[in-house]
Protein backbone atom coordinates (compact mmCIF):
# COMPACT_ATOMS: atom_id res chain seq x y z
CA UNK A 1 0.00 0.00 0.00
CA UNK A 2 2.80 2.38 0.94
CA UNK A 3 4.19 1.35 -2.57
CA UNK A 4 1.11 2.60 -3.98
CA UNK A 5 0.72 5.84 -2.44
CA UNK A 6 4.86 6.51 -3.62
CA UNK A 7 3.83 5.19 -7.13
CA UNK A 8 0.81 7.69 -7.00
CA UNK A 9 2.53 10.61 -5.82
CA UNK A 10 5.20 10.59 -8.28
CA UNK A 11 2.82 10.43 -11.07
CA UNK A 12 1.14 13.26 -9.96
CA UNK A 13 4.60 15.14 -9.52
CA UNK A 14 5.43 14.20 -12.83
CA UNK A 15 1.88 15.00 -14.62
CA UNK A 16 2.30 18.97 -13.06
CA UNK A 17 5.40 18.91 -13.87
CA UNK A 18 5.08 18.01 -17.55
CA UNK A 19 1.79 20.46 -17.34
CA UNK A 20 4.25 22.91 -16.32
CA UNK A 21 6.75 22.98 -18.46
CA UNK A 22 3.87 22.82 -21.07
CA UNK A 23 2.52 26.17 -20.25
CA UNK A 24 5.72 27.36 -19.89
CA UNK A 25 6.79 26.12 -23.62
CA UNK A 26 3.48 27.68 -24.99
CA UNK A 27 4.14 30.99 -23.36
CA UNK A 28 7.49 30.97 -24.75
CA UNK A 29 6.26 30.35 -28.50
CA UNK A 30 3.62 32.90 -28.13
CA UNK A 31 6.21 35.49 -26.97
CA UNK A 32 8.81 34.30 -29.23
CA UNK A 33 6.44 34.53 -32.91
CA UNK A 34 7.58 36.89 -35.29
CA UNK A 35 5.26 40.13 -34.92
CA UNK A 36 3.93 40.54 -38.69
CA UNK A 37 1.90 43.26 -39.58
CA UNK A 38 0.69 40.73 -42.70
CA UNK A 39 -0.43 38.36 -39.45
CA UNK A 40 -3.96 37.56 -38.64
CA UNK A 41 -5.41 39.98 -36.09
CA UNK A 42 -5.06 38.13 -32.63
CA UNK A 43 -7.61 40.34 -31.46
CA UNK A 44 -10.50 39.17 -33.32
CA UNK A 45 -10.17 35.65 -30.48
CA UNK A 46 -10.97 37.72 -27.85
CA UNK A 47 -14.40 38.79 -28.72
CA UNK A 48 -17.43 36.46 -27.18
CA UNK A 49 -19.14 34.36 -30.46
CA UNK A 50 -21.52 35.57 -32.85
CA UNK A 51 -20.04 39.34 -32.62
CA UNK A 52 -19.54 40.18 -36.01
CA UNK A 53 -22.02 39.73 -38.23
CA UNK A 54 -19.55 40.47 -41.68
CA UNK A 55 -16.03 38.82 -42.14
CA UNK A 56 -13.99 40.16 -44.73
CA UNK A 57 -11.60 37.71 -46.72
CA UNK A 58 -8.74 38.21 -48.88
CA UNK A 59 -4.61 39.36 -49.29
CA UNK A 60 -3.18 42.53 -48.53
CA UNK A 61 -5.38 44.61 -51.13
CA UNK A 62 -8.25 43.81 -48.56
CA UNK A 63 -5.85 44.22 -45.48
CA UNK A 64 -5.06 47.94 -46.67
CA UNK A 65 -8.14 48.59 -48.52
CA UNK A 66 -11.46 47.55 -46.08
CA UNK A 67 -11.19 49.55 -42.56
CA UNK A 68 -14.00 47.84 -40.38
CA UNK A 69 -14.39 50.52 -37.76
CA UNK A 70 -15.65 53.34 -40.59
CA UNK A 71 -18.01 50.46 -41.61
CA UNK A 72 -19.15 50.29 -37.83
CA UNK A 73 -19.44 54.31 -37.99
CA UNK A 74 -21.21 55.14 -41.17
CA UNK A 75 -23.55 52.20 -41.21
CA UNK A 76 -23.10 49.92 -37.75
CA UNK A 77 -21.79 47.01 -39.42
CA UNK A 78 -20.13 44.76 -36.84
CA UNK A 79 -17.39 43.41 -39.11
CA UNK A 80 -13.99 42.07 -38.65
CA UNK A 81 -11.21 41.86 -41.08
CA UNK A 82 -9.46 38.30 -41.08
CA UNK A 83 -7.25 39.72 -43.80
CA UNK A 84 -3.34 38.44 -44.48
CA UNK A 85 -0.69 38.93 -46.55
CA UNK A 86 -0.59 36.88 -49.75
CA UNK A 87 -3.78 34.82 -48.21
CA UNK A 88 -4.89 32.18 -51.09
CA UNK A 89 -8.50 31.45 -51.93
CA UNK A 90 -7.44 28.12 -50.37
CA UNK A 91 -6.66 29.64 -47.33
CA UNK A 92 -10.09 32.07 -47.62
CA UNK A 93 -12.02 28.91 -47.84
CA UNK A 94 -10.56 27.66 -44.14
CA UNK A 95 -11.00 31.04 -42.71
CA UNK A 96 -14.34 30.97 -44.30
CA UNK A 97 -15.01 27.68 -41.78
CA UNK A 98 -12.86 29.33 -39.16
CA UNK A 99 -15.29 32.48 -39.47
CA UNK A 100 -19.00 30.36 -39.41
CA UNK A 101 -17.71 28.20 -36.63
CA UNK A 102 -16.82 31.13 -34.21
CA UNK A 103 -19.37 34.23 -35.10
CA UNK A 104 -21.92 32.58 -37.84
CA UNK A 105 -21.74 35.74 -39.95
CA UNK A 106 -24.63 37.04 -41.96
CA UNK A 107 -22.43 38.08 -45.23
CA UNK A 108 -18.70 36.98 -45.61
CA UNK A 109 -16.97 38.88 -48.36
CA UNK A 110 -14.00 37.41 -50.21
CA UNK A 111 -11.66 39.85 -52.78
CA UNK A 112 -10.99 37.08 -55.83
CA UNK A 113 -8.89 39.80 -57.07
CA UNK A 114 -5.69 36.06 -56.90
CA UNK A 115 -7.52 33.78 -58.86
CA UNK A 116 -5.03 34.32 -61.76
CA UNK A 117 -2.37 33.09 -59.78
CA UNK A 118 -3.55 30.83 -56.67
CA UNK A 119 -1.14 27.94 -56.03
CA UNK A 120 -2.51 24.43 -54.44
CA UNK A 121 0.34 24.93 -51.46
CA UNK A 122 1.64 28.00 -49.65
CA UNK A 123 5.15 29.19 -48.58
CA UNK A 124 5.52 28.49 -44.80
CA UNK A 125 5.71 32.20 -44.24
CA UNK A 126 2.10 32.86 -45.42
CA UNK A 127 1.09 30.22 -43.47
CA UNK A 128 2.61 31.43 -40.45
CA UNK A 129 0.85 35.04 -40.90
CA UNK A 130 -2.71 32.94 -40.55
CA UNK A 131 -1.82 30.01 -38.10
CA UNK A 132 0.73 31.59 -35.34
CA UNK A 133 -2.03 33.53 -34.09
CA UNK A 134 -5.10 31.23 -34.03
CA UNK A 135 -5.86 29.23 -30.83
CA UNK A 136 -2.96 26.99 -30.67
CA UNK A 137 -5.11 23.70 -30.73
CA UNK A 138 -7.57 24.59 -32.79
CA UNK A 139 -8.99 22.07 -35.08
CA UNK A 140 -8.77 24.39 -38.32
CA UNK A 141 -5.54 25.69 -37.23
CA UNK A 142 -4.27 22.03 -37.88
CA UNK A 143 -6.06 21.28 -40.67
CA UNK A 144 -4.92 24.21 -42.63
CA UNK A 145 -1.18 24.09 -41.54
CA UNK A 146 -1.34 20.22 -42.97
CA UNK A 147 -3.79 21.10 -46.14
CA UNK A 148 -1.86 24.30 -47.12
CA UNK A 149 1.42 23.17 -46.47
CA UNK A 150 3.72 22.17 -49.57
CA UNK A 151 3.53 17.65 -49.91
CA UNK A 152 6.63 16.09 -48.26
CA UNK A 153 7.49 19.75 -46.27
CA UNK A 154 8.25 19.89 -42.73
CA UNK A 155 5.28 20.94 -40.89
CA UNK A 156 6.89 21.03 -37.22
CA UNK A 157 7.85 24.74 -37.54
CA UNK A 158 4.35 25.76 -38.61
CA UNK A 159 2.83 23.97 -35.85
CA UNK A 160 5.52 25.09 -33.28
CA UNK A 161 6.61 28.44 -33.99
CA UNK A 162 9.34 28.13 -30.92
CA UNK A 163 11.13 25.86 -33.45
CA UNK A 164 11.28 28.57 -36.46
CA UNK A 165 11.89 31.34 -33.79
CA UNK A 166 14.04 29.55 -31.33
CA UNK A 167 16.94 32.25 -31.81
CA UNK A 168 14.69 35.39 -31.66
CA UNK A 169 15.17 35.43 -28.07
CA UNK A 170 18.39 37.07 -29.32
CA UNK A 171 16.71 40.28 -30.88
CA UNK A 172 13.38 40.66 -28.70
CA UNK A 173 13.38 44.23 -27.99
CA UNK A 174 11.01 47.48 -27.05
CA UNK A 175 8.54 46.73 -30.26
CA UNK A 176 7.68 43.65 -29.02
CA UNK A 177 6.24 44.64 -25.85
CA UNK A 178 4.16 47.37 -27.82
CA UNK A 179 0.57 47.01 -28.26
CA UNK A 180 0.20 46.71 -32.08
CA UNK A 181 -2.40 49.03 -32.95
CA UNK A 182 -3.82 47.10 -35.74
CA UNK A 183 -5.80 45.01 -33.70
CA UNK A 184 -7.74 48.48 -32.48
CA UNK A 185 -8.35 48.74 -36.24
CA UNK A 186 -10.12 45.65 -36.46
CA UNK A 187 -7.76 43.52 -38.50
CA UNK A 188 -6.73 46.16 -41.30
CA UNK A 189 -3.48 47.89 -41.82
CA UNK A 190 -4.05 52.40 -41.62
CA UNK A 191 -0.89 53.18 -43.83
CA UNK A 192 0.28 56.73 -44.74
CA UNK A 193 2.45 56.40 -47.51
CA UNK A 194 1.90 58.18 -50.70
CA UNK A 195 2.71 56.93 -54.07
CA UNK A 196 1.78 58.62 -57.45
CA UNK A 197 0.40 55.71 -60.14
CA UNK A 198 -1.09 55.72 -63.55
CA UNK A 199 -3.31 53.86 -65.18
CA UNK A 200 -3.10 50.20 -66.72
CA UNK A 201 -3.78 49.87 -70.43
CA UNK A 202 -7.18 48.51 -71.38
CA UNK A 203 -6.71 44.68 -70.41
CA UNK A 204 -6.30 41.99 -73.57
CA UNK A 205 -8.97 39.11 -71.86
CA UNK A 206 -7.43 35.73 -72.38
CA UNK A 207 -9.36 32.84 -71.94
CA UNK A 208 -8.76 29.86 -68.81
CA UNK A 209 -6.97 32.44 -66.58
CA UNK A 210 -8.49 31.48 -63.47
CA UNK A 211 -6.27 28.45 -61.81
CA UNK A 212 -7.93 25.11 -60.78
CA UNK A 213 -6.74 25.59 -56.87
CA UNK A 214 -9.03 29.01 -57.13
CA UNK A 215 -12.09 27.54 -59.22
CA UNK A 216 -12.07 24.54 -56.51
CA UNK A 217 -11.75 26.47 -53.55
CA UNK A 218 -14.24 29.68 -54.80
CA UNK A 219 -16.56 26.71 -55.39
CA UNK A 220 -16.07 24.94 -52.05
CA UNK A 221 -16.89 28.63 -50.44
CA UNK A 222 -19.97 29.09 -51.95
CA UNK A 223 -21.25 25.75 -50.80
CA UNK A 224 -19.87 26.03 -47.40
CA UNK A 225 -21.84 29.40 -47.24
CA UNK A 226 -25.14 27.86 -48.65
CA UNK A 227 -24.77 24.95 -46.46
CA UNK A 228 -24.51 27.45 -43.47
CA UNK A 229 -27.08 29.60 -44.61
CA UNK A 230 -24.55 32.73 -44.21
CA UNK A 231 -24.17 35.40 -47.15
CA UNK A 232 -21.28 35.47 -49.81
CA UNK A 233 -20.13 38.59 -51.71
CA UNK A 234 -17.49 37.99 -54.10
CA UNK A 235 -15.55 40.76 -55.01
CA UNK A 236 -12.56 42.11 -56.86
CA UNK A 237 -10.81 45.02 -55.18
CA UNK A 238 -10.00 48.03 -57.22
CA UNK A 239 -5.78 48.42 -58.59
CA UNK A 240 -5.42 51.87 -58.83
CA UNK A 241 -2.64 51.70 -61.20
CA UNK A 242 0.78 50.59 -62.75
CA UNK A 243 3.13 49.42 -59.92
CA UNK A 244 5.75 47.25 -59.17
CA UNK A 245 4.15 44.22 -58.13
CA UNK A 246 1.66 43.59 -61.83
CA UNK A 247 3.24 44.63 -64.88
CA UNK A 248 0.43 45.32 -67.60
CA UNK A 249 0.39 41.03 -68.74
CA UNK A 250 -0.05 40.68 -64.77
CA UNK A 251 -3.14 42.52 -65.20
CA UNK A 252 -4.49 40.74 -68.17
CA UNK A 253 -3.98 37.73 -66.40
CA UNK A 254 -6.04 39.47 -63.42
CA UNK A 255 -8.33 40.81 -65.12
CA UNK A 256 -9.09 37.71 -67.52
CA UNK A 257 -9.64 36.06 -64.15
CA UNK A 258 -11.80 37.88 -62.69
CA UNK A 259 -14.21 37.93 -65.06
CA UNK A 260 -14.28 34.00 -64.95
CA UNK A 261 -14.98 34.24 -61.02
CA UNK A 262 -17.75 36.48 -62.27
CA UNK A 263 -19.25 33.74 -64.36
CA UNK A 264 -19.12 31.18 -61.67
CA UNK A 265 -20.46 33.52 -59.10
CA UNK A 266 -23.61 33.90 -61.83
CA UNK A 267 -23.63 29.72 -62.28
CA UNK A 268 -24.39 29.56 -58.35
CA UNK A 269 -26.31 33.07 -57.98
CA UNK A 270 -24.18 34.69 -56.03
CA UNK A 271 -23.33 38.65 -55.98
CA UNK A 272 -20.30 39.68 -57.48
CA UNK A 273 -18.57 43.22 -57.87
CA UNK A 274 -15.89 43.60 -60.00
CA UNK A 275 -14.44 46.96 -59.15
CA UNK A 276 -11.09 45.98 -60.43
CA UNK A 277 -13.16 47.15 -63.88
CA UNK A 278 -14.36 50.17 -61.75
CA UNK A 279 -11.09 51.43 -60.47
CA UNK A 280 -11.16 54.42 -62.66
CA UNK A 281 -14.66 55.26 -61.85
CA UNK A 282 -14.39 55.04 -58.25
CA UNK A 283 -13.33 58.41 -57.55
CA UNK A 284 -9.41 57.88 -56.38
CA UNK A 285 -6.89 60.55 -56.96
CA UNK A 286 -3.67 58.49 -58.08
CA UNK A 287 -1.48 61.22 -56.79
CA UNK A 288 -2.78 60.70 -53.05
CA UNK A 289 -5.06 57.42 -52.58
CA UNK A 290 -2.36 54.73 -53.71
CA UNK A 291 0.39 53.57 -51.29
CA UNK A 292 2.30 51.38 -53.84
CA UNK A 293 0.15 51.70 -56.92
CA UNK A 294 -1.31 48.47 -55.93
CA UNK A 295 -2.62 48.99 -52.51
CA UNK A 296 -4.74 51.90 -51.95
CA UNK A 297 -3.41 53.86 -48.78
CA UNK A 298 -5.44 55.41 -45.70
CA UNK A 299 -6.95 57.70 -48.09
CA UNK A 300 -8.10 55.38 -51.00
CA UNK A 301 -8.98 53.38 -48.21
CA UNK A 302 -11.39 55.54 -46.67
CA UNK A 303 -12.84 56.37 -49.90
CA UNK A 304 -13.43 52.37 -50.90
CA UNK A 305 -15.06 51.66 -47.68
CA UNK A 306 -17.74 54.07 -48.03
CA UNK A 307 -18.65 52.52 -51.23
CA UNK A 308 -18.67 48.99 -50.31
CA UNK A 309 -20.55 49.61 -46.96
CA UNK A 310 -23.30 51.03 -49.13
CA UNK A 311 -23.45 48.18 -51.43
CA UNK A 312 -23.93 46.40 -48.11
CA UNK A 313 -26.59 47.96 -47.07
CA UNK A 314 -28.43 48.05 -50.11
CA UNK A 315 -28.16 43.92 -51.38
CA UNK A 316 -27.84 42.73 -47.49
CA UNK A 317 -30.05 42.62 -44.60
CA UNK A 318 -27.36 43.39 -41.71
CA UNK A 319 -28.19 44.81 -39.16
CA UNK A 320 -27.24 48.20 -37.47
CA UNK A 321 -25.66 47.32 -34.07
CA UNK A 322 -25.04 51.00 -32.91
CA UNK A 323 -26.27 51.53 -29.48
CA UNK A 324 -27.48 47.85 -28.94
CA UNK A 325 -25.41 47.68 -25.97
CA UNK A 326 -23.30 44.38 -24.42
CA UNK A 327 -20.17 43.41 -26.75
CA UNK A 328 -21.03 46.34 -29.17
CA UNK A 329 -20.35 48.96 -26.19
CA UNK A 330 -16.71 48.00 -26.63
CA UNK A 331 -16.70 48.31 -30.27
CA UNK A 332 -18.13 51.70 -29.75
CA UNK A 333 -15.27 52.67 -26.96
CA UNK A 334 -12.70 51.53 -29.56
CA UNK A 335 -14.68 53.36 -32.55
CA UNK A 336 -14.28 56.82 -29.80
CA UNK A 337 -10.10 55.82 -29.80
CA UNK A 338 -10.15 55.11 -33.97
CA UNK A 339 -9.05 58.41 -34.65
CA UNK A 340 -6.21 58.41 -32.13
CA UNK A 341 -5.40 54.42 -33.36
CA UNK A 342 -5.92 55.45 -37.09
CA UNK A 343 -3.62 58.88 -36.62
CA UNK A 344 -0.59 57.17 -34.26
CA UNK A 345 -0.20 53.87 -37.22
CA UNK A 346 -0.22 56.38 -40.09
CA UNK A 347 2.45 59.01 -38.14
CA UNK A 348 4.41 55.83 -37.35
CA UNK A 349 4.45 54.61 -40.81
CA UNK A 350 4.98 57.85 -42.88
CA UNK A 351 8.54 57.55 -44.39
CA UNK A 352 8.98 61.41 -45.55
CA UNK A 353 7.36 64.71 -45.02
CA UNK A 354 4.96 64.72 -47.70
CA UNK A 355 3.51 61.53 -46.07
CA UNK A 356 4.10 63.05 -42.58
CA UNK A 357 2.24 66.56 -43.81
CA UNK A 358 -0.88 64.22 -45.30
CA UNK A 359 -1.27 62.78 -41.88
CA UNK A 360 -1.41 65.71 -40.09
CA UNK A 361 -3.38 67.80 -42.64
CA UNK A 362 -6.26 64.93 -42.65
CA UNK A 363 -6.12 64.53 -38.49
CA UNK A 364 -5.02 68.74 -37.32
CA UNK A 365 -6.37 70.35 -39.90
CA UNK A 366 -9.52 68.64 -41.60
CA UNK A 367 -11.34 66.35 -39.00
CA UNK A 368 -8.92 67.20 -35.63
CA UNK A 369 -7.98 64.55 -33.54
CA UNK A 370 -9.07 66.25 -30.29
CA UNK A 371 -6.88 63.98 -28.01
CA UNK A 372 -3.68 64.89 -30.41
CA UNK A 373 -0.83 67.01 -29.07
CA UNK A 374 1.76 68.11 -31.68
CA UNK A 375 5.02 69.56 -30.32
CA UNK A 376 7.29 70.82 -32.95
CA UNK A 377 10.65 72.38 -32.49
CA UNK A 378 13.43 73.43 -35.18
CA UNK A 379 17.17 72.65 -34.33
CA UNK A 380 19.46 74.38 -36.61
CA UNK A 381 19.08 76.47 -39.19
CA UNK A 382 16.96 76.07 -42.55
CA UNK A 383 18.65 74.99 -45.95
CA UNK A 384 16.36 77.03 -48.39
CA UNK A 385 17.21 74.74 -51.45
CA UNK A 386 16.12 71.40 -49.98
CA UNK A 387 12.98 72.64 -48.04
CA UNK A 388 11.53 74.59 -50.70
CA UNK A 389 8.49 76.62 -51.03
CA UNK A 390 6.77 73.97 -52.03
CA UNK A 391 8.22 71.90 -49.47
CA UNK A 392 7.02 74.52 -46.70
CA UNK A 393 3.80 74.77 -48.10
CA UNK A 394 3.22 71.16 -47.08
CA UNK A 395 4.32 72.32 -43.47
CA UNK A 396 1.41 74.73 -43.68
CA UNK A 397 -1.02 72.45 -44.91
CA UNK A 398 -2.07 71.69 -41.42
CA UNK A 399 -1.80 74.97 -39.97
CA UNK A 400 0.93 76.45 -39.31
CA UNK A 401 1.75 80.12 -40.10
CA UNK A 402 5.61 80.11 -40.79
CA UNK A 403 7.13 80.18 -44.33
CA UNK A 404 10.06 78.40 -42.91
CA UNK A 405 11.50 78.35 -46.45
CA UNK A 406 12.13 81.69 -45.74
CA UNK A 407 13.22 81.65 -42.15
CA UNK A 408 16.15 83.16 -41.34
CA UNK A 409 16.24 82.70 -38.03
CA UNK A 410 17.10 79.60 -35.20
CA UNK A 411 14.75 79.58 -32.92
CA UNK A 412 11.09 78.70 -34.13
CA UNK A 413 8.67 75.74 -32.41
CA UNK A 414 4.87 75.09 -32.60
CA UNK A 415 2.46 73.53 -30.36
CA UNK A 416 -1.36 72.01 -32.09
CA UNK A 417 -3.64 71.19 -29.16
CA UNK A 418 -6.93 69.13 -30.89
CA UNK A 419 -5.84 70.72 -34.40
CA UNK A 420 -5.94 74.40 -32.67
CA UNK A 421 -2.33 76.27 -33.18
CA UNK A 422 -1.98 77.59 -29.58
CA UNK A 423 1.79 78.30 -30.04
CA UNK A 424 3.79 79.34 -32.67
CA UNK A 425 7.04 81.27 -32.84
CA UNK A 426 6.41 84.65 -34.56
CA UNK A 427 2.34 84.65 -34.14
CA UNK A 428 0.61 85.66 -31.04
CA UNK A 429 -1.23 82.46 -30.99
CA UNK A 430 -3.79 81.80 -28.45
CA UNK A 431 -1.93 82.21 -25.84
CA UNK A 432 -0.32 86.01 -25.96
CA UNK A 433 2.46 87.50 -28.40
CA UNK A 434 5.95 85.35 -28.78
CA UNK A 435 8.97 86.05 -27.88
CA UNK A 436 10.65 89.03 -28.96
CA UNK A 437 13.71 87.93 -30.26
CA UNK A 438 13.92 84.99 -33.00
CA UNK A 439 17.04 84.90 -34.75
CA UNK A 440 19.57 85.08 -31.91
CA UNK A 441 18.30 83.19 -29.03
CA UNK A 442 16.16 79.70 -29.08
CA UNK A 443 12.66 80.18 -28.36
CA UNK A 444 10.62 78.60 -25.67
CA UNK A 445 7.08 77.90 -24.76
CA UNK A 446 5.38 76.00 -21.44
CA UNK A 447 1.65 74.47 -21.30
CA UNK A 448 -0.07 71.73 -19.97
CA UNK A 449 -2.96 69.34 -21.59
CA UNK A 450 -4.53 66.33 -19.93
CA UNK A 451 -1.98 64.17 -18.78
CA UNK A 452 0.72 65.74 -19.95
CA UNK A 453 2.93 69.04 -18.92
CA UNK A 454 5.78 70.23 -21.11
CA UNK A 455 8.12 72.55 -21.98
CA UNK A 456 9.13 73.42 -25.79
CA UNK A 457 12.84 74.51 -26.61
CA UNK A 458 13.76 75.92 -30.38
CA UNK A 459 17.57 75.07 -31.19
CA UNK A 460 20.51 77.14 -32.17
CA UNK A 461 23.26 76.21 -34.57
CA UNK A 462 25.35 79.11 -35.90
CA UNK A 463 25.53 78.79 -39.38
CA UNK A 464 28.92 80.60 -40.32
CA UNK A 465 30.72 78.13 -38.08
CA UNK A 466 28.45 75.13 -37.91
CA UNK A 467 29.29 75.36 -34.01
CA UNK A 468 25.72 74.08 -32.24
CA UNK A 469 25.45 76.61 -29.41
CA UNK A 470 21.58 75.50 -28.08
CA UNK A 471 19.91 71.88 -28.79
CA UNK A 472 16.16 72.20 -28.96
CA UNK A 473 13.89 70.41 -26.30
CA UNK A 474 10.99 68.80 -26.20
CA UNK A 475 10.49 67.58 -22.52
CA UNK A 476 6.82 66.05 -21.54
CA UNK A 477 6.21 65.05 -18.14
CA UNK A 478 10.12 65.17 -17.13
CA UNK A 479 11.07 63.09 -20.28
CA UNK A 480 12.82 64.34 -23.42
CA UNK A 481 11.69 63.70 -26.91
CA UNK A 482 14.18 65.17 -29.23
CA UNK A 483 17.34 63.94 -31.28
CA UNK A 484 20.11 65.78 -31.36
CA UNK A 485 19.73 65.33 -35.10
CA UNK A 486 19.36 68.89 -37.58
CA UNK A 487 15.89 68.82 -38.36
CA UNK A 488 12.21 69.53 -37.15
CA UNK A 489 11.60 67.60 -34.54
CA UNK A 490 7.96 66.49 -33.51
CA UNK A 491 6.80 65.32 -30.73
CA UNK A 492 3.00 63.77 -31.11
CA UNK A 493 0.86 62.85 -27.63
CA UNK A 494 -2.28 61.19 -26.41
CA UNK A 495 -3.39 63.52 -24.24
CA UNK A 496 -6.27 61.75 -23.04
CA UNK A 497 -3.44 58.63 -22.21
CA UNK A 498 -0.62 60.61 -21.76
CA UNK A 499 0.97 58.34 -24.06
CA UNK A 500 3.50 58.90 -26.81
CA UNK A 501 1.95 58.61 -30.60
CA UNK A 502 4.86 59.45 -32.61
CA UNK A 503 8.50 60.86 -32.10
CA UNK A 504 10.11 61.93 -35.29
CA UNK A 505 12.74 63.47 -36.94
CA UNK A 506 12.05 65.86 -40.13
CA UNK A 507 15.20 66.03 -42.03
CA UNK A 508 15.20 69.40 -43.84
CA UNK A 509 19.47 68.62 -45.08
CA UNK A 510 18.45 66.47 -47.00
CA UNK A 511 16.62 66.05 -50.36
CA UNK A 512 14.41 63.21 -49.57
CA UNK A 513 13.23 65.59 -46.68
CA UNK A 514 13.04 61.37 -44.98
CA UNK A 515 11.18 60.98 -41.20
CA UNK A 516 13.18 59.14 -38.40
CA UNK A 517 11.03 57.80 -35.77
CA UNK A 518 12.50 57.15 -32.26
CA UNK A 519 9.23 55.69 -30.40
CA UNK A 520 11.24 54.16 -27.74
Amino acid sequence: MGNLKIWAARAVRAVLFLFVLAAVVLALDNSLKLIQEDNLCARYYRYPDNTFDVTFLGASLVLYGIFPMELYSEYGISGYSLSTGNQSLKASYYLAKESIEKDHPKLIVLDCGRAWEDEEDMEPQYIHYITDTMPYLSKNRLTMIRDLSKEGADIKPVLFPLIAYHSRWQTVDYEDAAPQTKEMVYGAKVISRITGTTPFDEPKITEHAMSETSRKYLQKTIDLCRENDTGLLLLAMPVPGKNKFIDQHGYNLRCSAVLEVEQLAKENGVRFVNYLAMTQELGFDLEKDSSDGEHLNRWGAAKFTKILGSYIKENYDIPDRRGQGGVYEEIEEDLARYPVNRMKDSLNRSRDLREYAATLQSDAAQEPVEEALILISLNGPVDEEILTEEAAAKLRSFGLSTNLHEWKGHGWLAVIDGGRVIYETGTAGDSGTASESFLDAPDSYAGKAGRLTYEVKSGRIDEATGDVHTLCSIRVNGLEYTTESRGIQFAVFDKTTGKLMDQCCLNIHNNALDCTHDNH
